[in-house]
């Protein structure tokens, strides 16, 4: 697999008890001074850890994305929701980012248990950006190719010619365009780029990652508690159980 072309470094500079209290005092907070510093080069690669997990990772856009033929693009979200964002906005915003999709026309889909199908799903250990930012965007790109494969297709010119702006592929050299949605459906007859055929984006090409500009996908429904948690699930015939505790410390159970 491919890895991140780009990641950044930490490196923590010693702080004397004098200076850290100026900072404290000066910023209201903690605060922890760290020199970031940008990895140049191509493809720097990084361990995550990811393969290692149970079921591993699987990174095949015919899983995660689909396009229908209104342009909406769904983009499956495999863990689950913590509070974070982690799990259904960023990990789908850097799926969008590399397909260069608008992201006012992208819907966030949860899946539903199936790690053969989705990969480990395992929502703990604060991993799931760390482990699955490369598989999104290998996602993302896959897709993006295959769009523009097709479209090239359609035009009866050179993939070369053709790049994927915001939501539309274009034709270079005439200025022509079609929509996602114009070509979903030939798009999705496309094989999928093998890894090492997959290109991602520069960063400096970005319109949503290290951003800053994208809404949290669910923020309006759990800051105002109509979000849907595992405890609001109720099933027919489901029952209720309780932890039932003794009165005094030490108590046993007289009968059942």
């Amino acid at each position: 697999m491919t890895e991140l072309s780009t990641h950044r470094t930490l490196k923590i500079s010693n702080v004397s008890r004098r200076q850290l209290l100026k900072g404290v005092a000066a910023s209201g907070g903690l605060v922890l001074l760290a020199q970031l510093s940008g990895v140049k080069g191509a493809l720097a690669g990084y361990p995550t850890g990811a393969s290692a997990m149970p079921n591993g990772v699987v990174s095949d856009p015919k899983v995660f994305v689909s396009i229908g033929n209104d342009g909406i693009v769904s983009i499956v979200a495999a863990r689950a929701e913590m509070g974070t964002g982690a799990a259904r906005t960023a990990l789908p915003m850097m799926l969008a980012d590399e397909l260069g999709a608008d992201w006012a026309r992208v819907r966030v889909v949860q899946s539903p248990g199936d790690e053969k199908t989705y990969g480990n799903q395992d929502t703990d250990g604060s991993r799931s950006v760390r482990h699955f930012i490369q598989p999104m965007r290998q996602c993302g790109a896959a897709a993006r190719q295959m769009l523009e494969s097709a479209a090239a297709k359609k035009w009866g010119v050179n993939v070369s010619e053709v790049e994927t702006q915001v939501h539309e592929v274009v034709h270079k050299p005439s200025g022509r365009k079609l929509g996602f949605g114009e070509l979903a459906a030939d798009a999705a007859a496309q094989p999928v780029p093998a890894d090492d055929k997959i290109k991602l984006k520069d960063a400096s090409a970005f319109r949503y990652i290290g951003k800053g500009n994208v809404r949290p996908t669910d923020q309006v429904d759990i800051t105002t508690g109509h979000a849907t948690y595992g405890q609001d699930v109720v099933l027919p015939g489901m029952k209720f159980a309780v932890i039932a505790r003794p009165p005094v410390v030490g108590g046993k159970v007289a009968s059942l």
